[in-house]
């Protein structure tokens, strides 16, 4: 980086300083507000020692990792003729407020970024016009071509490569440098595709002529280079065919097709001639549409109902506005900031493209918003099902939402997760993080191991965990090779969360943080555990006596996920590696209603982890650093059925089993709390009056959606589980919810009492009551409950309770809600789950269908019979972490057993920063090096991140 430096005169330092002394050069930043940015290879050849050497372009994958002690060593071989053998790799990165294009050197190790005017004070630059909205390169670096969207003088200017570099005796370079053409509208994202050779391996000088044009060669390149590069660049002696420029045009709704090379030697372009730009192609993106789906129905006799259906507004949308661009293979994706859809052009040559019916960006869980896209990546096709899997951002929310692309796929709506139900907290179609996604890059990632006895390092093999394969080392002369990838005994090398093999999407937030998603780990298969059970999540279960796989011992078979944010650590628990697996701190505890704890006893309470219906040995609970075994059967050996307890120094203690499907859903580590006839949350502040027929009204009380369960739900759920009208009504009476009022009595002297004049209550009938501490007044059953009101009985069928109490509160009144019979579940950060929503036909609260929310639960029936319960049966509770039941005992209200979750997820993360506040811009593959390149809005200019580990690896600013 060149300091500009601030010198002060000796006069003006002993009147600031009151001393003599040198003036102190101030370093700034040379770089700010970078944009986007481009990468090319090039060497300086220098045949003729006196002269100035001549710039040749080279493939970006000619350069590597290699560097140079300063910005003119180029390893120069005067026995090669004077030949370059150390190319550099520059990185050309726009500079958004001064419209110029900054040229870093990311081989040389001092003075990387380079100044195109050393005459003028401060880094100079590439001047190109204000607001450069897009850079790319070709993929041979003869040339860059940059958007421009100067209002008046929006255009494309082209950058030779021969130009770019600072060389003694040439000019600085100035906006008339370039070859330029006019567009008459702002130009958004821009891409180079090829227009391949015909049939004789001629090319054709447009669209329009025949191909009849004998492609260059590297050496005549070489032969018209001169000192200052003068020749703009042939195109064609990349080998690439003729390559065009697709230029999207927002506001025109479309994109154009630019031939590259005519643009880089036509002398209506030469020197900054601005003429109209040449269009070969003009494609006006269409916005088509399917009628709505119509709205999904509530399944046959379950006791639960839909949301309210909508039309989807994605019928009457805005013209199309094209965004980011993706190319993959002969079909372009477009993405567009207005229309509710991803347009797909088949593109078998930029010269005949066709629009094919888009993809159709939506939101299951808000159907009524039209969502649109901003940026676009797409990942490579890779064995052996060779799907390809195209990444769009949310324009709306900035979240991910991943699309099937592959050939012959059906699907046009994004992929939704199959089991949305293990994790409700993520939306079942996309990919949500903490802060909004500014741009995304799918990247292929590869370290092959090399077999022992050859040497030999294939490429895209896939870790297997089979222990019938032979593994591989250096005494054995034949083996498998799938074997080298396994995780290491001590989890040290192979297979890891930081060991990136396959394909992963990179996800650049607005925060100045990258996410790192797995699109397909080729290590996937060895990240789990060595036996497969329903309760770890695996499609296959191990069967009894299998020899264990050779994994990594992580819990889960989704620790790898397709399309989900990656691990950061090994998901498991030990001394060396921490609380990492989900489990608990310790075990649950119970106490009574006054905080005391009650010892574990054969007549209390119990919670036991709900068993498997199948074979259930095996279960474990992580309690710290620790397994605890699960007992699975009883031992006959005590009065107590020990199944679903853990047994310390055989003594019983509570337990639970912790969900292990998908540990994403382990969000924080939080405390728990499980009590007996609880208060639901969130009333404190609600206040409701008696109507005239005994319900209880306020329009803000939100009974529905704060999870209240009336008697007539309850009775609609038992019946659809199965059991008889009598018996489903005694039950609901059972554990219907009740209310009871929290406020205090009118004063005994209070006007209300006077001017009652009421035969059903007085103060003093009240007070005797009402007046004693609130958890011992009489609560109220919830027979029907709707949003903003309950329908309440008396508990006492001998008593109108009901009529009592409008009586004796007869303004605004405060309430509490119980759940009888139940035990209510919540926790200081996730709080009290449920699914329960309003009718939207009859307004009554009711459980909703959606399958997603399921687990979305926070009551726990208790199980009378102390036993072991097994899942599915009425007493075993599920909620998205954890799944126990709570049996025998008589409990009392207000009794509570509480316990600490550990092993929350953490996703892996690299902050770009820790020190400033970014303003990320973009992220693009440096295909030389494997490394990801993010340019700051802000003054940290170009950061780079590793391709061999995760990382930030280099700055430029």
């Amino acid at each position: 980086m060149k300091p500009r430096a601030a010198l002060l005169a000796p006069t003006s330092v002993l009147a600031l300083a009151g001393c003599a002394g040198e003036a102190t050069p101030v370093y700034v930043e040379a770089l700010a507000q970078s944009g986007r940015s481009a990468f090319v290879c090039l060497a300086v050849d220098r045949p003729e020692a006196e002269k100035p050497g001549v710039l040749r372009s080279l493939p970006i994958t000619d350069c590597s990792y290699r560097t140079a002690d300063t910005p003119t060593d180029f390893e120069v071989d005067e026995a090669d003729g004077g030949r370059a053998k150390l190319p550099h790799l520059y990185a050309l990165v726009t500079q958004t407020s001064r419209g110029e294009v900054a040229v870093i050197d990311m081989t040389t190790e001092r003075s990387q970024i380079l100044d195109l005017d050393p005459g003028t004070p401060g880094a100079s630059f590439l001047p190109v016009g204000a607001q450069p909205v897009d850079i790319v390169a070709s993929r041979g670096g003869t040339a860059s071509f940059v958007a421009v969207a100067e209002p008046g003088r929006e255009g494309i200017f082209a950058l030779p490569s021969a130009r770019v570099l600072p060389r003694e005796g040439c000019p600085a370079p100035a906006l008339s440098s370039w070859p330029s053409c006019s567009l008459g509208s702002p130009p958004g994202e821009i891409l180079l595709v090829s227009d391949p050779p015909g049939p004789e391996g001629k090319l054709r000088s447009s669209c329009s002529s025949d191909h009849d044009i004998d492609p260059a060669s590297p050496g005549d390149a070489e032969a018209s280079g001169d000192a200052c590069g003068g020749a703009g660049g042939d195109l064609s002696r990349e080998g690439l065919g003729r390559q065009k420029l697709i230029v999207t045009l927002p506001e025109l709704g479309g994109f154009a097709v630019i031939d590259a090379q005519t643009l880089l030697e036509d002398e209506r372009y030469a020197e900054g001639g601005f003429a109209p730009c040449e269009i070969e192609r003009w494609v006006p993106l269409q916005v088509s549409l399917p009628p709505a789906p119509p709205p999904e129905a509530a399944p046959p006799g379950a006791a639960c109902v839909n949301p309210a259906a909508s039309a989807r507004p994605a019928q009457a949308v805005e013209a199309p506005r094209p965004a980011g661009l993706a190319l993959a293979g002969d079909r372009l994706f477009v993405a567009d900031l207005d229309a509710p859809v991803i347009h797909v052009v088949d593109l078998p040559t930029p010269c005949d493209p066709l629009e094919l019916p888009p993809l159709l960006p939506a939101s299951t869980l808000d159907p009524e918003r039209v969502v649109t896209t901003s940026r676009l990546a797409v990942s490579q096709a890779s064995p052996p099902d060779f799907r390809r899997f195209l990444y769009a951002v949310d324009a709306g929310d900035g979240s991910v939402m991943v699309f099937d692309v592959s050939d012959g796929a059906a699907g046009r709506a994004p992929l939704s997760r199959p089991h949305p139900e293990w994790n409700p907290f993520q939306p079942p179609d996309r990919i949500r993080l903490p802060a909004p996604v500014r741009d995304l890059a799918v990247v292929q990632r590869e370290a092959p191991a090399s077999l022992p006895a050859t040497g030999v390092a294939p490429e895209g093999i896939r870790c297997d965990p089979d222990p019938r394969l032979r593994t591989c080392d250096s005494n054995v002369a034949s083996c498998d090779i799938e074997t080298l990838y396994r995780t290491s005994a001590s989890r040290d090398a192979g297979a890891g969360p930081l060991k990136l093999r396959g394909s992963f999407a990179y996800l650049m937030l607005t925060n100045g943080e990258v996410a790192i998603a797995d699109v397909d780990d080729l290590d996937a298969a060895c990240r789990g555990p060595a036996a497969g059970t329903a309760r770890a999540g695996c499609d296959e279960v191990a069967s009894p006596g299998a020899p264990p796989l050779a994994t990594s011992g992580e819990v889960s078979c989704n620790v790898v996920t397709p399309h989900a944010l990656r691990s950061a650590s090994y998901i498991v628990s030990s001394d060396v590696s921490g609380q990492l697996e989900p489990g608990v701190r310790g075990l649950p505890i119970l106490y009574d209603r006054t905080g005391s704890v009650v010892p574990f006893s054969a007549e209390g309470p119990k919670m036991r982890a709900t068993l498997p219906s199948g074979d259930a040995a095996g279960l474990t609970l992580a309690v710290g650093a620790e397994r605890e075994a699960i007992v699975a059967a009883d031992s006959a050996q005590t009065p107590l059925d020990e199944r679903g307890l853990v047994l310390r120094s055989g003594e019983p203690q509570h337990a639970l089993s912790m969900n292990l499907e998908d540990p994403r859903v382990h969000l924080s580590n939080e405390t728990w709390t499980v009590t007996y006839e609880g208060v639901l949350p969130d009333f404190t502040r609600t206040f409701v009056r008696f109507d005239e027929e005994g319900a209880v009204r306020s329009a803000d009380a939100r009974f529905c959606r704060r999870g209240v369960q009336s008697q007539a739900s309850v009775e609609e759920q038992l019946l659809a589980a199965g059991f008889d009208e009598r018996e489903a009504a005694a039950r609901a009476a059972e554990l219907a919810d009740f209310v009871q009022i929290t406020s205090a009595l009118p004063a005994e002297d209070a006007d209300y009492w006077k001017e009652l004049g009421s035969p059903v209550c007085s103060f003093e009938s009240c007070n005797a009551k009402y007046g004693t501490v609130i958890t011992s007044r009489p609560g109220l059953r919830v027979v029907e409950a709707y949003d903003d009101h309950l329908t309440l009985e008396s508990r006492d069928p001998a008593v109108d309770e009901v009529a009592f109490a409008a009586c004796c509160f007869g303004g605004e009144v405060q309430l509490g809600v119980r759940a009888a019979g139940q035990w209510v579940v919540q926790s200081s950060g996730v709080g009290f789950r449920h699914h329960v929503v309003a009718d939207p036909d009859t307004g009554r609260c009711r459980n909703a269908c959606d399958e997603r929310l399921a687990r979305l639960n926070g009551r726990v029936v208790h199980t009378p019979e102390d036993v072991g319960v097994t899942d599915g049966d009425p007493g075993a509770f599920v909620n998205p972490m954890f799944r126990f039941a709570v049996t025998g005992g008589a409990p009392e209200q207000d009794m509570q057993f509480r316990f600490t979750t550990q092993g929350a997820f953490t996703p892996l993360l690299v902050q770009l920063s820790d020190t400033v506040e970014l303003q990320p811009q973009s992220i693009r593959l440096v295909p030389a090096t494997g490394e990801l390149a993010i340019t700051d809005g802000s003054l940290e200019g170009l950061i780079l991140l590793s391709a061999r580990s995760v990382g930030v690896t280099r700055r430029f600013k």
